[in-house]
């Protein structure tokens, strides 16, 4: 009996330990580390800016409808008591009717299509809108990881440096060195905290752009990024002006603004075409329906004043689409400008990258190893050894800056083709399988 209550109590620990780990567990769990694919699918759905976008698309189509209805009929009632005097019946006359107005038939018809070709280059430009949201969130993914391993980079340099003050006051103390020597790496030392410093400041910078395209508060921590696959890119100039024309969700608005332009021409040679109206009243006698007292009409409008009105309606119709025909002309070419500047970009960059990897890194280290080895021999002096140094660090730092602008030149080609052209070589392989 005297053992029950331990029990009690060590069944409670358990049981608040328990609670313990799986609310830890779950709050954990949530700290997923930021990945670009999560990035970019976080902004698709959440940034007001296509939600806008989107929600104008919606409207446009909602327009098609009314274009293509009918006017909203009239409901009458007349009143007439001279007429029922002179009738000397001595009762008014009370009558009811119902019209409606109908335009020409094609009319209706070239109203929808022009709203439906309306609602078409809204979509576009919610797509378009889409495109550049997705483009400024790969570049704001690619600034945030720079920045990351720029500090990355900071402090690797900022602990060799440490080692390498470390020697030269060692060697100071044992009369084998200046005390220059000691304060030049100590100067390189306290450069590195200020560029620390600045990197974190950028680092807050990036990281609330990319809040904002994520709809998110500027404020919010998001974690380092995970570093993104290499990017196996090799389309021919060619190939990418033919998707960009098939593609860009721009170019489409301007089609679709030249078939709206069609179907408004089309509309205003119609004009010349009469609209109908369709009357019927009903006599109504000591509040009773005269079935044989009712009237009918059928009205038709007369385009009199055509040579002042529906001829200039033509004349502008027919102008205003040479001009949306011109202005398609020169979006395609700054299209295809835009498309070659961004694939020049990008194959600059893919070079120099291939560059740094293949030359410059390598001898910078090489260069930074004979250094130090002709230091720590005698046969050469400390300020070698810290040149090398800052000279590798700054080829790791150039290195990223421009995979940096290799992302950016990238995510611009994507914008303007209008697909996605950040194949991985994991992808690639797996494409081959």
């Amino acid at each position: 009996m005297a053992r029950r209550p331990k029990n009690k109590y060590f069944a409670f620990f358990v049981f608040v330990i328990a609670i313990f780990l799986i609310i830890s567990h779950s709050v954990f769990a949530e700290e997923k580390p930021l990945s670009l694919d999560r990035a970019v699918n976080e902004a698709l759905e959440r940034n007001p800016e296509i939600l806008a976008a989107k929600r104008a698309y919606e409207a446009a189509n909602a327009r098609i409808w009314q274009a293509a209805s009918l006017s909203d009929p009239v409901l009458g009632f007349e009143y007439d008591k001279i007429d029922a005097d002179r009738a000397l019946t001595g009762e008014p006359m009370k009558m009811y009717s119902l019209s409606q107005d109908i335009p020409f038939p094609t009319k209706l018809y070239l109203r929808a299509k022009i709203a439906s070709k309306m609602a078409r280059m809204a979509y576009e430009n919610y797509k378009a809108k889409e495109k550049s949201i997705i483009a400024q969130t790969k570049s704001a993914y690619a600034e945030l990881f720079l920045t990351y391993r720029t500090a990355v980079i900071q402090n690797e340099n900022k602990s060799i440096l440490g080692q390498f003050s470390s020697s030269a006051e060692t060697r100071y103390s044992a009369n084998r060195g200046t005390q220059a020597d000691a304060l030049k790496a100590q100067i390189e030392l306290a450069k590195i905290d200020a560029e620390l410093i600045m990197l974190e400041q950028k680092r807050l910078t990036s990281q609330a752009k990319l809040n904002v395209l994520m709809n998110r508060d500027p404020r919010e921590e998001l974690g380092e990024p995970v570093a993104v696959e290499p990017v196996n890119f090799n389309k021919p100039i060619d190939e990418l002006y033919l998707d960009a024309k098939h593609n860009n969700p721009e170019l489409k608005a301007y089609s679709y603004a030249i078939d709206r332009g069609r179907a408004a021409y089309d509309l205003s040679l119609n004009e010349f075409m009469p609209d109908f109206e369709v009357k019927f009243r009903q006599m109504v006698k000591r509040d009773r329906v005269d079935e044989k007292s009712w009237a009918g009409m059928l009205g038709v409008t007369v385009p009199l004043w055509f040579f002042q009105k529906q001829a200039f309606g033509v004349k502008e119709m027919r102008s205003e689409l040479e001009m949306l025909q011109a202005e398609y002309r020169a979006k395609e070419n700054m299209i295809l400008f835009d498309v070659r500047d961004a694939y020049a970009r990008v194959e600059a960059n893919k070079k120099i990258v291939e560059l740094y990897e293949t030359a410059f890194l390598p001898q910078a280290d090489q260069t930074v190893k004979a250094a130090l080895k002709g230091y720590e021999s005698g046969q050469a002096d400390f300020l070698t050894l810290l040149d090398s140094q800052r000279m590798l660090t700054e080829f790791k730092l150039d290195h990223y800056k421009t995979i940096l602008e290799f992302r950016i030149a990238l995510a611009d080609l994507e914008r303007t083709v209008g697909i996605n052209l950040d194949k991985s070589e994991k992808d690639d392989s797996h494409a081959k399988k």
